[in-house]
């Protein structure tokens, strides 16, 4: 009886290369699952409205970074909001992960690209006719300007600050706007968006429908976003990266220019 013997011959290349993607699959999805369970914490300053509201979650900034952070599995956590200078040193102490609206030169730390940018103006009141064209013409009228603007605003706006009789600071953005239309202040400085957030809020206290002025004498202020662990920082300025390319960003701000904030869950205290 003749015995025919069969060798059995197979190709291990596929075989290896069918493991290495199994492997490779495990490990991706093993960073994704790490970074879905990665939540970042917050600090940043008190009165931001509408970028941020306190008593709740939303506001055009909180939009924008909760889409940023969802978009790379990361969870937006809790936001302390405190003066600038207790939240940046909440971050300093590693206490909090991040800062928003960070000053470009935050020592220390480590900077994102900018989530948005601010543009600070002057606002007076059209009948008033006021003749502001340089930063030199602010020290002809009565001046208010949000807290620590002096510092924020340039040199040249410093300079002038240390000499203008008629100048003054207050931290109620709020206020600024009712002492303009109640004419108490022939001009403020004020956040473009902050100025008509606020000037809606008070509507019903204007007893006038005045016409307002705005001179844009101030460069546009981007919003960087700092944090004490250079790894943290990488993830969310990936996610700013991310969120710029795609038509939600520019959604989340055409919103916010009609008013429209999503507003999820009441802040927990």
């Amino acid at each position: 009886m003749k015995h025919t013997q069969y060798k059995i011959s197979f190709n291990i290349k596929p075989i290896l290369l069918g493991i290495l993607a199994f492997f490779s699959f495990a490990i991706a999805n093993e960073a994704a699952f790490a970074a879905e369970e990665k939540t970042i914490n917050f600090a940043t300053s008190n009165s931001i409205a509408p970028y941020f509201f306190v008593d709740k979650k939303g506001g055009l900034q909180y939009e924008l970074l909760n889409a940023a952070l969802k978009m790379n599995h990361l969870q937006l956590g809790d936001i302390t909001f405190a003066t600038n200078r207790r939240a940046l040193r909440l971050v300093k102490t590693k206490k909090v992960d991040c800062l928003i609206n960070a000053p470009s030169n935050s020592d220390g730390l480590f900077l994102t690209q900018s989530l948005i940018e601010y543009q600070n103006s002057v606002f007076f009141l059209t009948k008033n006719k006021l003749k502001i064209d340089t930063i030199q013409d602010l020290k002809n009228y009565s001046l208010i300007g949000f807290q620590n603007a002096d510092h924020f605003l340039g040199e040249e706006f410093l300079a002038l600050s240390k000499t203008h009789k008629n100048y003054n600071e207050i931290a109620s953005q709020q206020n600024q706007v009712l002492m303009l239309f109640s004419e108490r202040i022939q001009a403020i400085i004020l956040e473009q968006r902050i100025f008509d957030y606020y000037r809606n809020q008070i509507n019903n206290r204007i007893k006038l429908p005045y016409q307002v002025t705005q001179v844009i004498l101030f460069d546009q202020a981007p919003r960087f976003i700092a944090c004490h662990d250079p790894d943290t920082t990488a993830l969310v300025d990936e996610a700013i990266s991310q969120l710029k390319q795609t038509n939600h960003y520019q959604q989340i701000l055409l919103n916010a220019e009609q008013g429209i904030y999503e507003i999820t869950d009441p802040i927990n205290e």
